[in-house]
């Protein structure tokens, strides 16, 4: 899975998707899946969170086939442990297809996947199945600026109840920007940014809260805003809305062990305050 470090979007296209700028970091994902060959029928059992809808698995073992021939994905039997809520904004669906096409590349050494679309089975999907630890990432998330090193931070991640529909977020986007209440930045103006968030996060520097072009219609404001107020009291050094929600994060120096306590002290002791959250993970 990722976080958006920075995200842009730029306009609509003629094609009717969105053209990004967004500064993208790998985390280690909590979720793993099982694939035993040599069955009849295919199978695909999910442990943990439910997903609602087609999973992402089924369509690239789909796009596979269409792509490569009906024989180039054999019938197996899956199983996915799903620990990350959907509509999260952490592309952890897209993870999960990134998995399939990993476990596809070893069957064939790699020599298949070429013809593969992969931003067509999910947005994250070409990202997550590289071996990049951060990048800029364009077009409709296709398209890498490879960045040297990663950010070193401790991340917390906040699950609310609720989820987020992507399709639908861009058109809140869209209709706030048609409303004039908000405008784009340019290309440029994007990627000088990402590239100055990464500097910072690099060397340890302070930010505050990281852009997101979602923020201004996610709604949740006041819940969100909590989480803010929280990380910022803490002495974090950035925070952010994932993607295009719903999950918000945080991000600690890896020796502010002081700063992670008290911000996770002051949500267990506000608990009813925080009655909204559904989950919270920390990964180191």
């Amino acid at each position: 899975m990722k976080l958006n470090l920075t995200l842009r979007v730029l306009g609509k296209r003629h094609d009717g998707y969105h053209e990004i700028n967004s500064l993208f970091w790998r985390l280690r994902s909590p979720e793993s899946l099982e694939a035993c060959f040599g069955s009849a029928r295919e199978s695909l059992s999910v442990l943990g969170d439910d997903i609602p809808g087609e999973n992402i698995i089924i369509r690239a073992i789909r796009h596979i086939r269409d792509v490569c021939g009906g024989d180039a994905f054999p019938p197996a039997d899956l199983r996915l442990y799903k620990r990350i809520p959907t509509g999260s904004g952490l592309g952890a669906g897209s993870g999960n297809a990134a998995a399939l096409i990993d476990l596809f590349r070893r069957i064939y050494g790699g020599t298949k996947d070429a013809a593969l679309d992969l931003v067509s089975i999910g947005a994250d999907v070409a990202f997550l199945a590289g071996s990049r630890e951060a990048a800029l990432v364009s077009g409709r998330g296709e398209v890498f600026e490879d960045l040297n090193g990663s950010p070193r931070a401790v991340v917390v991640l906040f699950f609310p109840h609720w989820r987020s529909d992507t399709r639908r977020a861009y058109e809140m986007l869209d209709e706030v920007r048609a409303r004039g209440s908000v405008g784009a930045v340019s290309e440029s103006e994007a990627r000088d940014e990402a590239i100055s968030v990464f500097s910072f996060l690099k060397d340890g520097r302070r930010i505050g809260l990281l852009p997101n072009d979602f923020l201004c219609c996610v709604g949740h404001e006041r819940e969100y805003s909590e989480i803010s107020a929280l990380a910022d009291e803490s002495g974090a050094l950035a925070w952010g809305l994932c993607g295009s929600g719903s999950a918000s994060f945080v991000l600690f120096d890896p020796n502010d062990d002081v700063g992670l306590r008290a911000m996770l002290g002051a949500i267990k002791n506000g608990k009813d305050g925080f009655h909204w959250l559904r989950k919270i993970l920390v990964l180191e």
